[in-house]
């Protein structure tokens, strides 16, 4: 999990060894993951996620926790980067039965429990950030932000900021720049809902307008 939980997947997948074939559950859970990740973020997977479901189920087959914990994660990562609300019971009852520090720190960073992750066991995409999260900081955020190479890892920071912390129009323009570059239709209408929503909020009434008669085009 270098810049996202995919990576530790990946991981997952390649601890076969060279010699040996991947086994078809740890290909199909991640292929499914990878498909949910893209159908997600462009606004094409069905609200019943089916492709979740499968790399779910995919996962389960292998009786391991740890894995099929980092598939729910990498769901509730996506959920923040677009904004969304996420049901975590399943995750917590994995938790407590199969407990898993890393996991429980990026579980936290994406709560909103900064005080309660443990900055070493995150990514170091995300370790930088976490002073500047747990002070509030947002200026010195954006310059880290700006030094961050990997779109979606930015766009969930930025999902986490938005939902947890008191935010200006700067980081929801960064998304914006980010969802849009990228095609990430989810995303880009949660945070130009957003940022209407934040003008109105300040009284930038044109602002706001504009916004809206640009969400409707789009939307069209």
């Amino acid at each position: 999990m270098r810049y996202f939980l995919l990576i530790t997947l990946i991981a997952f997948i390649c601890a076969c060894g060279s010699s040996q074939p991947i086994p078809q559950w740890k290909d199909t859970s991640f292929r499914q993951l990878e498909t949910y990740k893209v159908n997600f973020l462009t606004d094409q997977e069905d609200a019943t996620e089916p492709h979740f479901a499968k790399a779910k189920k995919a996962a389960s087959s292998n009786n391991n926790l740890l894995l099929l914990s980092t598939v729910y994660l990498t769901k509730y990562a996506l959920h923040t980067a677009a904004l969304e609300e996420f049901d975590d019971s399943d995750f917590l009852r994995m938790e407590k039965l199969h407990p898993h520090a890393a996991n429980r720190a990026y579980y936290n960073l994406l709560k909103g429990d900064f005080h309660a992750v443990e900055v070493k066991l995150l990514p170091p995409i995300y370790s930088k950030l976490l002073p500047f999260m747990a002070q509030k900081n947002l200026s010195a955020a954006n310059r880290e932000f700006a030094s961050m190479n990997d779109s979606l890892s930015v766009l969930i920071a930025c999902g986490i900021w938005v939902k947890h912390l008191p935010y200006d129009d700067s980081i929801v323009k960064l998304a914006i720049d980010i969802a849009a570059a990228n095609g990430w239709r989810r995303p880009l209408w949660a945070y130009l809902t957003t940022l209407q929503q934040y003008y109105l909020d300040h009284q930038e009434t044109t602002k706001a307008q504009n916004i809206k008669e640009r969400l409707e085009l789009l939307k069209k």
